[in-house]
């Protein structure tokens, strides 16, 4: 009777150790984060049926959730970007591939921080700068990690509209980030050890629009978001995150990682524009239904801009010479710098 009680004794240490060797809490370090020449897809789950749990150890059993969308992101050189000359500072930027503009960041051993945004503006190319850049998680990074503050961009566009003339962009973010729980957490991906951040912030977004009589403010948003984001060791972007609704009750969308390999297909969509020869040798046309078509910005695999030239009543002949052998991403953007549509060519 000893015997079978010593065995079932342990039998429980192992299954109590087992457990706890799968939620191990882990550290998070520079070495976790984004570098130069990074991928991620991350697939998108709107359903809304899920809830980030507790505080403290746990385990997130995830594995039901849904793929209706990808997201691909790349992470580049920030001196090839456009926008550089307002982040000199930045030694890493990111897009969500091929959409308009891009995130800068400055990766450090004590922190990982977002500097601003470069995109377009009222048709003109533009940077939203930070001051102070706004820290997204500090190292090392375990349970009870906190970090957090006020973040303000301040950034003049022009507004070619008589009366108006000018306008202003103000942006005060207040914010706090807290590491409260860690586990393990299953997504369709796989099963990883897990820490997880829980961000807040309450965002004010102000226009002020100038003309003949002075100054005046045009509109104020306020916003507020809570996101908790998880981290792991070794995948150089999140495991998953999730975006709750403004009342903090459930979750909106989940985004949860699933690879790195940024196929063509995945990130291709191009429904008014026709390009031929595809592939091409020494010139591409675009031809482009859109009415508010007005150019078209090239890249290459790693997300560099090469080329971004107007279109003329729906039509764009590019000249390819300069242009290596492979693969090309375009992307057709109005005005204003809203996409309209992308795709891919090939340069033989």
């Amino acid at each position: 009777m000893k015997k079978s009680t010593l065995l079932l004794s342990g039998a429980i240490l192992f299954s109590i150790l087992q457990n706890n060797a799968l939620k191990a809490q882990i550290t998070v370090t520079q070495s976790d984060m984004p570098i130069i020449g990074s991928k991620a897809i991350m697939a998108v789950d709107t359903s809304g049926t899920l809830l980030p749990q507790g505080k403290g150890s746990q385990t997130w059993n995830y594995s039901t959730l849904q793929n209706t969308q990808m997201n691909g992101y790349l992470f580049v050189d920030p001196s090839t970007t456009s926008y550089y000359p307002f982040f000199h500072s930045s030694n890493l930027a990111d897009s969500l591939v091929y959409a308009n503009g891009y995130t800068y960041f400055q990766s450090t051993p004590s922190a990982f921080k977002a500097l601003g945004y470069g995109e377009v503006l009222m048709g003109i190319a533009g940077g939203i700068t930070l001051h102070p850049a706004l820290t997204q998680i500090t190292f090392p990074a375990t349970l009870g990690t906190t970090d957090g503050g006020v973040s303000r961009a301040d950034t003049a566009i022009a507004y070619n509209s008589p009366p108006i003339d000018s306008g202003r962009i103000i942006i005060n973010i207040h914010y706090a980030d807290t590491i409260d729980a860690y586990g393990s957490m299953t997504t369709p991906f796989g099963t990883q050890n897990v820490i997880r951040q829980k961000h807040y912030d309450i965002t004010v977004d102000s226009l002020f629009i100038h003309s003949p009589l002075g100054w005046s403010l045009y509109q104020t948003t306020t916003t507020k978001d809570y996101v908790y984001r998880w981290y792991t060791n070794g995948l150089s972007y999140y495991f998953a995150t999730m975006q709750m609704n403004q009342a903090n009750t459930r979750d909106s969308v989940v985004q949860w990682f699933d690879g790195t390999n940024l196929g063509i297909d995945k990130i291709s969509n191009s429904t008014y524009t026709t390009v031929y020869p595809n592939p091409c040798q020494t010139q591409i046309t675009f031809n482009c239904s859109a009415p508010q078509a007005k150019q078209v910005s090239v890249f290459d695999v790693t997300g560099r801009e090469l080329s971004v030239q107007e279109i003329k009543n729906g039509m764009l002949i590019m000249n390819t010479t300069a242009f290596s052998t492979g693969m090309y991403f375009y992307r057709v953007s109005d005005i204003s710098g809203n996409v309209l549509d992308r795709g891919k060519f090939i340069v033989q």
